[in-house]
């Protein structure tokens, strides 16, 4: 199970790697948010790390159940669980439109994923 989570999220993970840092304004805007230099600016330099976790993800998708792993399971957990639920508060704070919940979902599918990796022999 792990194996297939680390590998499918390592996909995702490159892919909003390459879109955050080439097309942070369309990113932005997929919210309903203006875009601007200063949230190009924060979206360009959020993009190295999901390459890192890219990275790691894919390096790790052999791994056995272990301590490392499960860290790494916890890491993803909260990073995608925090991300949604940042989404959702977004969302109720009026910041964003409801399309961040289409996102929020998929934030909170990827931490179930983790969590079920964790869970997994």
């Amino acid at each position: 199970m792990f194996r297939i989570v680390a590998m499918s999220v390592a996909l995702v993970c490159a892919l909003l790697f390459v879109l955050l840092l080439v097309l942070p304004a369309t990113y932005v805007g997929t919210y309903g948010i203006v875009s601007g230099t200063g949230s190009d600016f924060m979206t360009r330099r959020a993009s190295p790390m999901f390459a890192g976790f890219a990275i790691l993800l894919w390096l790790a998708r052999g791994a056995e159940r272990s301590d490392l792993r499960d860290a790494i399971c916890w890491a993803m957990i909260i990073t995608f669980a925090g991300i949604g639920a940042l989404s959702v508060f977004e969302y109720w704070r009026g910041i964003a439109d409801a399309r961040i919940l289409v996102a929020a979902v998929a934030e909170f599918g990827l931490a179930a994923l983790f969590v079920r990796a964790f869970r997994a022999s």
